[in-house]
């Protein structure tokens, strides 16, 4: 049996030296969204090699134990010890693998450096490629593991099946998903096109649990809502729901349908936008802000590399502009509202932000499973480090407990309508500093040219 061990740790160090050199083709997500080959990665991969191989063969020949052994033969002596030994029933490799990873991921202290498994890689690259196979719904939980319907997207299947907002999903196909981990729940809501899903739902003001069909099916991911909310002062609103690959096309189209409108002015909601790529900022950022830093990138041992506003994106009049932002802004939503404010391009009204300052790189592993790196810290154009502390608008409306439930009331009776002008003071006080611009003389303008 010590042979077998011994045999299967060589051989298996010398796969995670090749995982490892797989390992070196990189993506960032949240950051430069670019694929490199680390030559670190593959030297230290190539060079490990025999140092790998020499201290397994060494064990076997002459059966005395490294006084110095390295960290992941340890890994797999006891993943080996606990395949053979352990008496109770035990799990899949991949599972105690996946699990360690887990660990070491949850040593650094970092929650945006983590693990994903296959299914948790998929969806993630679904959201940055905005389209995937389900229902169409924005799902979270709530602090009792209650699954609940955050909203409904646009022209989704929930939404034609009239699943609404704050709708509390109890059970799957009669599988009860109470307490169950969020994305444990939303694989089984998923499925393959054209399937059919039951869920059980609580809602508000219904007497028995609802149970709602709905057919799966391709669900493009309409990041961007817009309308002329203010048709006597000609004030657009487009709101941006995430930083994906859809995004800033998504804008373009809004600005261009508003632009034909004869739009004078725009707000602009980030209101509980968790971010998404670095690249798509920059490009959302340039269509308002005219020169200079977008961001700036500070990678470990590297001196700070400036993004630089993209003068392409200026296709559009420059509007006079009011971005909407609260404590679900973060990450990309900050990077673009903090290039904003810093360049005094428009006015932010809301509440505080997140506060994410920090950049992860997505290092897909050979069985499409990937790990999430922190590798960069970004600031804004004046250097601000917004991380754990967040942007502080220009003018600070913070919305009270019984704000909330009456827009979710009103959410909830107007299902159709994308904007509150009734009980949402935050968007109330956008557009009455934007009509206070454009009654002070602001109007449309043409980018200055280098």
């Amino acid at each position: 049996m010590q042979l077998r061990k011994l045999i299967v740790r060589t051989l298996a160090l010398s796969a995670t030296a090749f995982v490892a050199f797989c390992g070196g083709l990189r993506y960032d997500y949240n950051g430069l969204m670019r694929a490199t080959y680390s030559s670190n990665a593959i030297g230290q991969a190539i060079s490990s090699i025999p140092q790998n191989l020499m201290f397994g063969l060494r064990t076997i020949a002459h059966g005395d134990q490294d006084d110095n052994p390295l960290p992941y033969s340890i890994f797999i002596e006891t993943l080996t010890t606990v395949q053979s030994d352990y008496y109770g029933p035990t799990k899949p490799t991949r599972d105690l693998a996946y699990a360690s990873i887990r660990g070491m991921m949850a040593s650094l202290g970092d929650r945006y450096t983590r693990f994903m498994d296959p299914t948790e890689f998929a969806k993630m690259q679904e959201d940055t490629e905005g389209e995937f196979v389900g229902i169409g719904a924005e799902l979270e939980q709530n602090a009792k593991g209650q699954v609940y319907v955050v909203k409904p997207l646009p022209n989704s299947p929930a939404m034609k099946a009239h699943l609404l907002r704050n709708d509390i999903i109890v059970k799957v196909d009669q599988k009860s998903i109470m307490g169950m981990d969020l994305n444990d729940a939303i694989k089984l809501i998923r499925g393959k096109a054209n399937t059919k899903v039951i869920l059980t739902i609580l809602r508000k003001g219904a007497a028995a649990p609802l149970q709602i069909s709905i057919i799966r099916n391709k669900v493009r991911q309409e990041v961007v809502v817009s309308q002329m909310i203010d048709k006597r002062h000609k004030i657009g609103y487009i709101a941006l729901a995430q930083f994906n690959e859809e995004s800033d096309g998504q804008i373009n189209q809004a600005l261009k349908t508003l632009h034909a409108e004869g739009m004078r002015g725009l707000v602009f909601d980030l209101r509980e936008n968790p971010g998404g790529l670095l690249t798509v900022a920059e490009d959302v950022a340039s269509r308002f802000v005219p020169s200079g830093p977008i961001v700036w990138v500070k990678e470990r041992g590297r001196k700070m590399q400036s993004y630089d506003v993209e003068p392409k994106q200026h296709n559009f009049p420059r509007y006079p502009l009011v971005v909407l932002v609260d404590s679900g802004s973060a990450s990309a939503s900050e990077i673009t509202s903090g290039a904003i404010k810093d360049t005094r391009s428009g006015t932010l009204v809301g509440d505080q932000t997140f506060g994410k300052g920090l950049v992860q790189t997505i290092i897909p592993c050979h069985d499409q499973s990937a790990v999430a790196i922190t590798t960069a810290h970004y600031f804004t154009p004046a250097k601000h480090d917004i991380n754990h502390k967040g942007i502080t608008p220009d003018i600070v409306i913070h919305l009270t407990d019984q704000d909330l439930r009456q827009m979710d009331s009103y959410s909830t009776t107007h299902a159709d309508s994308i904007v509150d002008l009734k009980y949402d003071r935050q968007l109330q006080k956008g557009v009455s500093v934007m009509i206070a611009k454009l009654s002070a003389g602001s109007h449309p303008e043409s980018w200055p040219r280098d």
